[in-house]
């Protein structure tokens, strides 16, 4: 973008006649640049281009500021002569301020001429005057740089996510997270290639909801500093899910689904979820298919960290049925049902995780806007700690995994990447 507002050409006043500073004195020059090269190793950016000159000059003599011998002219660069060479390089601090704003101070590191514009007839070095009209118009970019960087800190998005501080969002169809972080990091800037690189951490505890209002903050945004960040990302996440939402989610994935039980066919056809003062877990399950009716389950959740499996060693259950063969059969069973209850794993974690990977990755590998993505997976997610209470599930994740954000944002017409 700097590339394209930035003139490919300029030239001394008045071009292509004569500019005049003095009686005895007048010349013109024209300077083409290159295309800019650009860099940024530890926050210091620097811009890089080579020049092309072609410089004319005449001298006279003057009396009391009247002309009173003729013209005698010399030139480098014009006609068949190659144009002269300079080099130019422009370098920029780039500061991030506690404030979330971007500060930069540039300015010219370097403006060297590769061959001097020496007319042998005037015995005159002319190349200074290109020299300082080439800087003087070279600043202007410095200071007009500076300011588009400034301009950057009004930014619709920035702005935004400056007053708004921290922000809960949903994930997914599983819930809504606030990040509510208390520290935020970000590192160096360097550019490599067609890649601008940085780091952006944050220390902060997490907080998971199945509803979103329960975990609205009235917190801005946290205290900063410029360290840089490990990588990847690893959390415990304390998460609250009310009994109807974790039932939704039951639901959504076993409704109408079959299983067979001694030969016959049932179908699922609701779950629902509650909890106890004694933090018991309560499991209604409502049946259709060869016979109908509900089976009531209840039990005191135990987790296996290591192996990721959550059992019920105290399960009890009840049957509510007008199915005359089934309450007949109730009794004869019981002994049956509760042993293959207590014996076998109420629900296997690290399966569930398994064959949910993909979705829950998905979550880490979208497009958040229409320039900017994220690519990222998780190498390590546990279930640690479990508690039903009355009115909601308390859960205590840890998660392991890796993130990047990819920019590819269009300011003012131009592509950037």
């Amino acid at each position: 973008m700097m590339d394209t507002i930035t003139a490919k050409e300029f030239t001394s006043e008045q071009w292509p006649n004569y500019y005049q500073p003095t009686c005895d004195f007048r010349y013109k020059y024209r300077f083409v640049r290159s295309p800019f090269s650009f860099s940024c190793i530890n926050n210091r950016v620097s811009i890089g281009f080579q020049g092309s000159y072609q410089i004319a000059g005449s001298r006279t003599v003057c009396a009391f500021d009247k002309q009173v011998s003729p013209w005698v002219s010399g030139s480098c660069g014009f006609g068949t002569e190659l144009m002269r060479k300079v080099d130019i390089n422009i370098s920029s601090i780039l500061e991030l301020l506690p404030r979330y704003q971007v500060r930069t101070t540039t300015k010219i590191d370097r403006l060297q001429a590769r061959d001097k514009c020496v007319v042998s007839l005037l015995q005159t070095d002319m190349t200074k005057e290109v020299m300082d009209s080439i800087r003087a118009s070279i600043e202007t970019y410095t200071t007009s740089f500076d300011q588009f960087v400034s301009a950057v800190n009004n930014n619709k998005l920035l702005q935004e996510w400056r007053t708004n501080g921290n922000r809960v969002f949903p994930v997914s169809k599983y819930g809504y997270m606030n990040l509510n972080p208390s520290m935020l990091r970000v590192g160096k800037f360097n550019y490599e290639r067609d890649t601008l690189e940085f780091s952006v951490g944050f220390h902060g505890i997490p907080h998971f909801s199945s509803d979103s209002s329960s975990i609205v903050t009235q917190q801005y945004l946290p205290s900063f500093n410029n360290s840089e960040s490990g990588p990847g990302i690893a959390t415990y996440l304390d998460a609250v899910y009310e009994y109807g939402f974790l039932s939704k989610l039951l639901n959504d994935s076993l409704r109408n689904k079959p299983f067979e039980v001694d030969g016959r066919t049932f179908l699922i056809k609701n779950i629902n979820l509650s909890g106890t003062a004694e933090n018991k877990l309560l499991i209604d399950v409502s049946f259709d298919g060869n016979r109908r009716g509900t089976l009531h389950l209840s039990g005191t959740p135990l987790l296996d960290t290591a192996r990721q499996v959550l059992t019920m060693p105290d399960i009890s259950f009840s049957l509510d049925s007008r199915d005359m063969l089934i309450n007949i059969a109730k009794g004869l069973f019981r002994k049956k049902i509760m042993k293959k209850l207590k014996d076998q794993s109420v629900f296997d974690i690290a399966e569930l995780i398994n064959n949910n990977k993909q979705i829950i990755e998905a979550r880490l590998n979208q497009q958040v806007n229409e320039w900017l993505s994220t690519r990222g997976n998780f190498q390590e997610l546990k279930l640690i700690g479990l508690l039903p209470r009355q009115n909601a599930m308390q859960i205590q994740l840890f998660i392991k995994g890796n993130i990047t954000v990819i920019g590819t944002p269009t300011i003012r017409g131009f592509a950037i990447k």
